[in-house]
């Protein structure tokens, strides 16, 4: 039991650095990026302006996804291999 609590908090620990490194990474800059814009798009009545906004938003975000790396698929079990060998033989 102490070992699985051990992943499950190292896990948690890690995710939240992670989260809480990129809130603060942005609000220091001072600048709030993409989320500054949308309220900036939000405020602004012009629909054209909203469009372009989310035309930009959904191109980030499939490009986003294209960037996205699989991760690696785990190695065939070593006793599939044999079962395989014997089967043949």
């Amino acid at each position: 039991m102490a070992c699985w609590r051990k992943k499950v908090v190292f896990r948690a620990r890690r995710a939240w650095a992670a989260v809480s490194g990129r809130l603060l990474r942005g609000s220091k800059s001072g600048s709030g990026g993409i989320l500054k814009l949308h309220e900036d798009v939000q405020t602004c009545g012009d629909q054209d302006v909203q469009v372009m906004f989310d035309m930009l938003t959904s191109e980030l975000e499939a490009a986003h996804a294209r960037n996205r790396k699989q991760p690696p698929s785990p190695p065939p079990a070593a006793w599939s291999s044999r079962l395989s060998l014997s089967s043949s033989a």
